[in-house]
């Protein structure tokens, strides 16, 4: 539709009073009008779901992002325990430690693997309670200009087709006006 209008456009430049072309703009400005406005609507029915999407987003995200953090550390002291466990155990053959700091060692080693198994298994039921639609903050901006943009287009096409009505209706006047005066000669 906005081909073809802009083409109407384009010859209505070379002829103005072409009252073809004036009646095919204005059914292509009406076209445009209802497919913005159902665009719109369906835009504004997105925009329903999407505050929904979003709080489920935040939701999630403030769920989620401490136990990945936990999970960060934790991993990342049980790594460093697990490279210094073959030390250990040579330390504790060796005689320099004792049975009981080498079960120390050994037990927080263990309690970091249990720690970090239940996070990861808290991270999974926050994705299943999070699971289906979620949104983040610019996906949902995205959509809010998107909406503005659509009803400021609606708004021009509006005027457009008013401002063409008008034309159209100048136009048949004058034509009725020369068929008058045709006739009266």
């Amino acid at each position: 539709t906005q081909k073809a209008l802009k083409d109407v456009e384009r010859l209505l430049k070379m002829d103005p009073g072409n009252t073809e072309l004036l009646a095919q703009r204005q059914r292509l400005l009406a076209q445009s009008v209802e497919a913005t406005s159902d665009k719109l609507n369906t835009l504004k029915k997105a925009a329903e779901s999407a505050d929904k999407a979003l709080a489920r987003g935040n939701a999630y995200k403030e769920t989620y992002e401490p136990l990945k953090k936990e999970l960060d550390d934790v991993s990342a002291s049980m790594r460093g325990l697990e490279a210094n466990a073959e030390s250990m155990k040579q330390k504790l053959d060796a005689g320099d430690i004792s049975t009981a700091q080498y079960d120390a060692f050994t037990k927080k080693l263990e309690d970091a693997r249990k720690r970090a198994n239940e996070l990861e298994q808290a991270m999974e039921d926050v994705n299943k309670e999070f699971a289906g639609a979620k949104i983040d903050q610019s996906q949902y901006d995205a959509l809010q200009r998107e909406i503005v943009e659509t009803e400021n287009n609606l708004k021009d096409l509006k005027d457009a087709a008013e401002k063409s009505s008008v034309s159209l209706g100048k136009l048949e006047a004058a034509a009725g006006r020369v068929s008058t005066g045709a006739g009266k000669v």
